[in-house]
């Protein structure tokens, strides 16, 4: 736990402990009354620095009503963000179990509870309680169907998700959840090409395609898909189309379209083209691999290492010093061709642990390409990583 949460929570049960006396001072007007045992226990605690301690015997004293009920919420808010996800269902039910409130404050606290339920893994409650509350009219049908969808991406049901979504798909809302609808097109798509089910995975990504034009991963998997059925200059067309969508994913495709040109009657100077052009757009040293790769036979290696070591200049990158570094250990020999091993070792050794995607939105880093952002669990906002650690 950081200290800012430590503190804001301090201020919380302290700011829980004047409502108590408040509300206790209004009611000894008509009714002399002592303060009950919880109340010192929880400053004991707390001046202890045993806030879980002091939760528990301030949840017990303070009496849930319309005036604490916003005590209650946020204590329990702060505990769900600090992880704190069993002892946040403890107050949102505790409020449930002892409050009188009108209808309006009633679904907003099951909302909470629902929104607990999903974030500790307890899908079932939070699918159930939230298909509950998404039969309610106003705003706590669409928030209810935002939960609901989650569990569903969680869940990896697809089909299901696609349902929700689309009801979510309205207003101000329909770009982001035509665009999630159709990534879980693409989801289908890709377990169906696994499965060599290829009538499925077409299907899939027709609707894919129509639910986001722009989606670069429906170009890729088409194209993948493309290919495994020996449609070559089709996966290419599929291909090339991500240059003009979102280049930065351009990377992504260029095992597959290097496979689908040698594999078709297309000339090699129509890849080279492309790939130039996608360079133009993204400083991309797999582009320049790719490119480097694609003349060596005609230029010879060390025609490839002027042209890889030229891109270094403007774009430097350790992944392509590497393979610069394995262009001359392949020309070299004795004492020279050891300290250019080493030097390898060396390059491998900066960029072995360091991430090669960032999430645009939230900052989350890893080394594989995730479609669907772990941490803020938006799609296509992770993409690749570029400078000297990444492309």
């Amino acid at each position: 736990m950081g200290h800012m949460d430590n503190w804001l929570l301090y201020l919380l049960i302290v700011a829980a402990i004047g409502i108590g006396w408040w509300l206790r001072g209004r009611e000894r007007v008509a009714q002399p009354e002592t303060v009950g045992p919880n109340y010192y226990n929880g400053l004991n605690y707390l001046l202890n620095e045993e806030p879980d301690r002091a939760v528990s015997a301030f949840i017990e004293e303070l009496e849930v009503n319309q005036d604490t009920l916003e005590t209650h919420l946020a204590l329990g808010g702060l505990l769900r963000r600090r992880g704190e996800i069993e002892k946040a269902v403890i107050v949102h039910e505790n409020i449930l179990s002892h409050a009188r409130l009108e209808k309006g404050a009633m679904l907003n606290v099951q909302l909470e509870l629902a929104r607990d339920y999903l974030l500790a893994g307890l899908l079932d409650r939070a699918e159930e309680l939230s298909i509950t509350l998404s039969r309610e009219e106003g705003d706590t049908r669409q928030a209810a169907r935002r939960v609901t969808l989650e569990v569903y991406e969680v869940e990896k049901e697809w089909e299901q998700a696609i349902e929700v979504a689309q009801l979510l798909a309205v207003g101000m809302d329909s770009e982001k959840y035509e665009k999630a609808i159709s990534h879980y097109y693409c989801e289908i798509a890709s377990d169906c090409l696994a499965q060599k089910d290829f009538e499925c995975a077409r299907e899939a990504i027709r609707e894919a395609i129509g639910h986001n034009s722009h989606n670069a991963r429906a170009s890729l998997i088409l194209g993948q898909l493309d290919l495994a059925e020996g449609y070559f200059e089709e996966a290419i067309s599929a291909l090339m189309r991500i240059k003009d969508q979102e280049p930065v994913y351009v990377p992504e495709s260029l095992e597959a379209l290097a496979e689908a040109f040698g594999k078709s009657d297309l000339p090699e100077q129509q890849y080279r083209d492309y790939l130039e052009a996608c360079l133009e757009l993204t400083p991309s040293i797999s582009i320049v691999l790719s490119l480097a790769t694609s003349m060596r036979d005609e230029i010879g290696d060390e025609a490839m290492s002027k042209y890889i070591a030229n891109h270094l200049k403007h774009n430097p990158t350790i992944r392509g010093l590497t393979q610069l570094i394995d262009l001359h250990v392949d020309n070299t020999s004795g004492v020279a061709k050891q300290n250019l091993t080493i030097l390898r070792s060396f390059a491998e050794a900066l960029v072995a642990d360091k991430p090669a995607y960032r999430c645009q939105g939230c900052g989350f880093e890893g080394k594989k390409l995730f479609w669907h952002c772990p941490s803020c669990r938006d799609w296509a906002t992770i993409k690749p990583i570029f400078g000297l650690e990444g492309e």
